[in-house]
């Protein structure tokens, strides 16, 4: 076999090898799945509101933040509540809550936003509503 031929088939099977064995990119979105409390809920003033979900990634989550606003995202300062955090685990349990005011709006939104390792990003609002 030639040089020129040898040197051919070795280029191939280095670029085989490459191609085979270069890091896979990430087609999944993050996931969001709300445990607490059900979509459309009634609080009253006073009642304590758990809210937990489950942010899971098949590659890795970076970072998660949730508050509780307007349907169009914009955070109610009579609530108050907004909770960011990191991590680089494959799935994150959130828990966290708080006391309905009562001078709370009849209705708002726990907005969702989770970042995966690859700057995939996921949005979920869910209703809430509260009364006297």
């Amino acid at each position: 076999m030639k040089f020129s031929n040898k040197l051919f088939v070795l280029l191939a099977i280095a670029t085989l090898s490459f191609g085979t064995t270069s890091c896979k990119k990430d087609k999944e979105d993050p996931t969001i799945t709300v445990n607490e409390p059900e979509q459309h809920t009634h609080f009253n003033w006073g009642d304590e509101v758990h809210i937990e979900a489950t942010f899971a990634d098949d590659r890795g989550l970076k970072n998660y933040t949730v508050m509780i606003g307007n349907e169009a995202g914009t955070m109610d300062n009579v609530i108050n509540f907004m909770k960011a955090g990191t991590t680089s685990e494959l799935t994150y349990d959130f828990h966290e809550h708080f006391i309905v005011p009562t001078d709370a709006p009849m209705m708002a939104w726990v907005h969702f936003t989770v970042i995966d390792a690859e700057d995939k990003t996921t949005t979920l609002k869910w209703m809430i509503h509260f009364d006297m």
